[in-house]
């Protein structure tokens, strides 16, 4: 698969191999991640109080974020598309995106598939959710709960790996619960809370067999890191995070065979996120030129350096307590590693266009920054726990005395961003309404309808057939002689957000309206956005 990878001048040829093998690949990629972690798991040797702790704060923590934040998107739409993929990845077993597909009988069926440029791994996730609870889209904020609160549990685990303190351990669990922006993210349908767990996953796996030297260890480190370079674009990177950490922790070991041959085993593993991503290199992500740069960074810098201490999202105690407990002496090679974590994850976005954390919903690329000033700042907190301890009232120091102090100290800071996680925010406002009404539009349509809308995807989700409106303008005989025909529920056009965003957009759905005859089924206006859906009443008066 690399060779030809590396070999083939088509993009399409590789997106149709994609296509077709991608979903089987990632299934054995799962179950030898299910395995090795079952493996791996045995070798733990940490306190039971550290594993009972990391267990309850990570029920805690996603209990907290289906509880406190709005269960909303916040990136639009891709939300919806990852939802969509991961429908076709239960249904058909195809990495495609639907732009054309029925649903009926309880499964999709697909007429015009497209290869999505975002990596397949976390709709992946999602499609086994799907296929073992159903196809809902309350699924996949359940997953990225249950996500969060898995990140917690790797915190506290990794934080003890790498400083066996048992006060470090327990406030870095806390730091990351109550990080106000991972709270929000993790109630929504986004791949970055996947992104960050697996990225601190890789990171415990390399620390973990760094500390046993077992083969078993070894294996779980390869297989977790190549699955994580297939959920985010950036989570390539995470090859140099583990890299650094067997060299700042266990160089001698890549003297040995065994390492040699886990490269080999990594580099095809890794063979489908190369693949895909040669096959999207070329794809603008939305930029007018080149989305690199390192004139972005000269607009990125201010924002993502201050973000940590002050930022309204982001609590300074835990930005401050980052800084001491890195610059805290002792530990050192413990600390290159945190450090190379949060570094390779933070400059990467420094270079990108939509690399600002105040650019759009872009804040979600500090996730996978969470875990190691998570735990730099548990370990700082540590160091001031070190001098509560001795504040007078007792003969004595007490530790617990000072643990309850720095944990009420973060609760109460935690309290002044309640309000900040369980806002909905005005952010994208016109399209989150397009998404809620259509789900209040799909809910009255008749059975065996299909509608014709910009975002297929989130209609395949709800059980409701669907096609990318373009058809009804560019294909009008296909209209007439097949979709009318094979719906006898009615063909609706459905007026979405894209169609008020300009007038180049509104003229577009406009001419769709125009070659047929319909009928206004259902409105809604919010400020001067218009949301509509319309029945088409009988054919084209011209077919072209």
């Amino acid at each position: 698969m690399t060779a030809w990878t590396l070999s083939t001048q088509s993009s399409a040829s590789l997106r149709s191999v994609l296509t077709v093998s991608q979903f089987w690949v990632l299934f054995a990629h799962f179950s030898l991640l299910i395995a090795t972690t079952a493996g791996a798991a045995g070798e733990f040797m940490l306190p039971r109080r550290t594993i009972g702790m990391a267990c309850a704060l990570g029920v805690v923590a996603a209990l907290l974020s289906a509880a406190l934040p709005p269960r909303t998107s916040r990136i639009y739409f891709d939300e919806q598309i990852y939802q969509g993929v991961a429908r076709n990845l239960s249904d058909l077993h195809r990495a495609q995106m639907c732009n054309e597909g029925n649903v009926e009988y309880g499964r999709l069926q697909c007429a015009r598939g497209e290869y999505n440029k975002e990596p397949y791994g976390y709709p992946f996730l999602l499609s086994v959710l799907y296929s073992v609870a159903g196809v809902h889209d309350a699924a996949a904020y359940r997953l990225n709960n249950v996500m969060f609160g898995a990140t917690v549990m790797v915190v506290v685990l990794l934080a003890e790996l790498l400083f066996a303190d048992v006060l470090v351990s327990l406030f870095s669990g806390i730091s990351v619960m109550l990080l106000p922006t991972h709270l929000s993210w993790s109630n929504t349908a986004a791949a970055e809370p996947a992104a960050a767990l697996f990225c601190a996953a890789s990171v415990l796996a390399a620390v973990h067999f760094c500390r046993v030297r077992t083969s078993a260890a070894l294996a779980w480190l390869v297989v977790v890191a190549t699955f994580t370079m297939t959920v985010r674009p950036e989570g390539m990177l995470i090859v140099i995070v583990t890299a650094v950490t067997v060299v700042a922790l266990a160089p001698e070991e890549l003297a040995t065979p065994r390492v040699w041959w886990a490269g080999v085993a990594a580099a095809v593993l890794a063979a489908v996120p190369v693949a895909h991503a040669a096959a999207v290199r070329h794809e603008p992500w939305g930029a007018a030129g080149s989305p690199w740069g390192w004139h972005n960074a000269a607009v990125n810098s201010p924002v993502n350096v201050w973000f940590y201490f002050f930022d309204e999202r982001f609590p300074s105690l835990v930005g401050i307590a980052a800084v001491l407990g890195a610059a805290a002496a002792g530990r050192g090679r413990e600390r290159i590693v945190l450090a190379a974590f949060f570094l390779t994850f933070w400059l990467v976005f420094l270079f990108f266009y939509a690399g600002s954390y105040n650019y759009g919903a872009d804040v979600r690329f500090s996730l996978m920054t969470s875990v190691p000033i998570g735990i730099l700042g548990g370990r700082g907190l540590a160091r001031g726990a070190s001098i509560v301890r001795w504040l007078p009232g007792r003969r004595e120091p007490s530790t617990r005395r000072a643990a309850t102090i720095v944990v009420v100290v973060l609760l109460l800071n935690f309290v002044c961003y309640l309000t900040l996680v369980r806002s909905t925010g005005e952010e994208a406002w016109a399209a989150r309404t397009d998404v809620r009404m259509a789900r209040v539009f799909s809910a009255t349509l008749s059975p065996n309808s299909i509608v014709l809308t910009h975002n297929p995807s989130m209609f395949h989700v709800w059980g409701v057939s669907a096609a990318q409106l373009s058809i009804a303008s560019s294909e009008t005989a296909y209209i007439d002689r097949v979709v009318l025909a094979r719906y006898a529920g009615g063909a609706y056009v459905h007026w979405n957000y894209w169609c008020n965003t300009d007038s180049a957009q509104r003229a577009f759905c406009q001419a769709a309206l125009d070659r047929f005859p319909h009928a206004r089924v259902a409105s809604y206006r919010e400020r001067d956005y218009e949301y509509a859906l319309y029945r088409i009443t009988g054919p084209a008066a011209k077919t072209q």
